[in-house]
């Protein structure tokens, strides 16, 4: 086995893509200690956290917007101390790509890459802090930090 190649399960985890991806700046190790969900896991998960299917459907009385700020996807090193802010003191958080897709990720390692969690693209990608009962979200390159007002299930 190469000890520098670490593969993520496809088919298990389909979000894996975007860290097998050759353009992932993350190494092996840094890798192997993202502990992601299966989708059963994902969705019984969103389903405690999230009265919602998807981020469109989300009620604004479900949180209150702490900042709103623009990052640039292309110079993500000049972004990253918009997270690193805000997750001082936090040792991991809980990123949702979907309902189905979520992990559970040490903070350095997606300070380090948070660019490759979040894609310009994405439309219910929600970054967790549970112990804050707080999430960060993105619509394109506006990011929203949030204080979760209602979490109770639907």
């Amino acid at each position: 086995m190469n000890n520098k190649i670490f593969t993520i399960d496809e088919k298990k985890y389909p979000i894996g893509w975007r860290f097998n991806s050759k353009d992932c700046i993350l190494s092996f190790e840094e890798k192997k200690k993202i502990i992601f969900l299966d989708e059963d896991e994902s969705s019984s998960f969103w389903d405690i956290i999230f009265p919602f299917e998807h981020l469109i459907k989300m009620e604004s009385s479900f949180c209150s917007i702490k900042k709103k700020v623009d990052l640039n996807f292309e110079y993500p090193k000049k972004s990253f101390l918009f997270f690193e802010n805000i997750l001082k003191d936090i040792s991991f958080v809980f990123f949702f790509w979907s309902k189905k897709a979520s992990a559970i990720v040490p903070v350095n390692i997606f300070i380090k890459s948070w660019d490759d969690f979040f894609y310009p693209s994405d439309e219910t990608s929600i970054l967790l802090i549970a112990n804050r009962n707080q999430m960060i979200f993105s619509y394109e390159e506006t990011f929203f930090y949030v204080d979760i007002l209602n979490h109770e299930n639907k």
